[in-house]
């Protein structure tokens, strides 16, 4: 029986002044490319995916000041106020002027991120206040939904919030069937 002569193989790895094994300068570059091509092929996808989650968080985070609002005036018994400002696409929450002693209630302010845009479609037939006060003790100039102590939704303010994101996408947040509360919706466009 013969025996097959020991044939050392050679390794993969070259052998670095230090005696340690290390990839050629070849295989690095390779690998570099390969990375780099799949990366370019990737971010578009993913440049998409993070302005939606913009649109969805902004969306978020204005129902949540919603909720807060709501709460907040029927724990203090005082209507809360969330106003909207779309020319500087801000929001805030405030409590209405006449009930906050003049101390600004504890006034909390948001700005939209850069690429949204905050709009209020208007009334047709705003509601008239029977004391003479038109705007119902909300802020001059500004679209807002007054949440009452009582955990209603006053009917006077804006029924609508929309939230859009270039021409790409919109978000628009309504009451919700009930009208105890609002809810987030996607505004379809048509044609």
């Amino acid at each position: 029986m013969s025996q097959a002569p020991h044939v050392k193989r050679r390794a993969r790895f070259r052998h670095s002044a230090g005696g340690r094994r290390a990839f050629t300068l070849v295989e690095l570059i390779v690998v570099m490319v390969l990375l780099l091509t799949v990366a370019s092929m990737v971010m578009p996808r993913m440049a998409s995916f993070f302005r939606g989650r913009a649109l969805s968080q902004e969306a978020q985070r204005v129902l949540s000041l919603i909720n807060y609002g709501r709460s907040r005036a029927v724990a203090e018994g005082v209507p809360v106020i969330l106003w909207v400002d779309p020319a500087r696409s801000s929001y805030g929450l405030e409590v209405q002027e006449s009930h906050s002693g003049g101390d600004g209630g504890r006034r909390i302010v948001h700005t939209a991120e850069p690429s949204l845009r905050l709009e209020i479609p208007t009334l047709v037939d705003a509601p008239v206040s029977e004391q003479d006060d038109d705007r119902l003790g909300l802020p001059e100039n500004l679209a807002a939904i007054r949440c009452n102590p009582d955990g209603f939704f006053d009917e006077a303010g804006a029924q609508r919030i929309v939230i859009r994101q270039g021409d790409e996408a919109a978000l628009e947040i309504v009451p919700t069937l009930n009208r105890l509360g609002f809810e987030i919706r996607s505004l379809i466009r048509n044609g």
